[in-house]
């Protein structure tokens, strides 16, 4: 059974770290934002205006300066332990002893308490399309292939929450668009889709990747990082690469570049 309320619910969170000078530089300023269950959030802004600093307070490995947070109504340290989030980073950070179907059956062996009736880990390698590949090595595999085997690992205990820090950031560009397509299909697999919709938190500097997966962009305006526009994506799913062509993604798209231009310089370094 999915969890109850709001996947993210924070009330005025704010993040500040002591400068080399020791006075306080204010990363992210207080924010107020409610994602509910079931939505697929883009996150926008320029290099280091605290998009991955926002997510990591979300995901509860960083404790906010002030502010409350709440994944379906609990604390992020108690929304990890119940395995309602799921992590995606840039690196796929898989173990280089352990072939595809090990990677990917890791959590389930590790958290056996906590494992949803999710799909299978066979159905989750041919989702990925790595069925030839099951018993390679992660070094055998290209960049893309390893972070298909990073996603369907996230989502083998069928969380909730997703949660993705720029995770086709070192893939080229034709392997970023075909990867963004397959997202959203991992992306709705049963049975949390199913029951209520799998939320999921996107962070990324493309615009046109923001676009393509999400029901809304949030733009962050630089250090000290707020939100400066929350914008609905107005494309139907379920989405191709060809949608973006169409004259509706366009127009989302010039909509979330006009904001990042709206949202002003970047601050020198400090």
């Amino acid at each position: 059974m999915a969890p109850s309320g709001d996947a993210v619910d924070l009330r005025n969170v704010s993040l500040s770290y002591l400068a080399a000078d020791g006075q306080p530089l204010e990363a992210v300023a207080p924010t107020t934002l409610t994602i509910p269950a079931g939505q697929f959030v883009s996150l926008v802004g320029p290099s280091g205006c605290g998009k991955t600093s926002l997510l990591r307070i979300i995901a509860g490995l960083h404790p906010p300066t002030s502010g409350e947070i709440s994944i379906f109504g609990d604390e992020p340290l108690e929304a990890q332990r119940l395995k309602e989030l799921g992590l995606v980073f840039q690196e796929p950070a898989l173990l280089p002893w352990r072939d595809v179907e090990a990677n990917i059956r890791l959590g389930r062996e590790l958290n056996a308490a906590r494992t949803r009736d999710g799909v299978s880990i066979d159905q989750l390698i041919e989702l990925i399309g790595l069925e030839e590949f099951r018993h390679f090595r992660p070094d055998a595999l290209s960049g893309g292939m390893q972070q298909r085997v990073a996603i369907a690992r996230a989502l083998a205990l069928d969380p909730p929450l997703l949660l993705m820090d720029e995770p086709f950031a070192a893939l080229d560009e034709m392997t970023r668009e075909q990867m963004r397509y397959e997202l959203l299909d991992l992306w709705s697999v049963a049975p949390t889709q199913a029951e209520r919709g799998r939320s999921a938190i996107f962070v990324t500097h493309s615009v046109s990747e923001a676009v393509a997966v999400a029901d809304r962009v949030l733009v962050m305006s630089p250090r000290p990082g707020e939100i400066v526009a929350d914008l609905p994506i107005h494309s139907p799913r379920p989405r191709t690469p060809e949608h973006e062509q169409s004259p509706r993604f366009l127009e989302d798209a010039a909509a979330v570049r006009a904001a990042l231009r709206a949202a002003g310089p970047i601050p020198a370094t400090a």
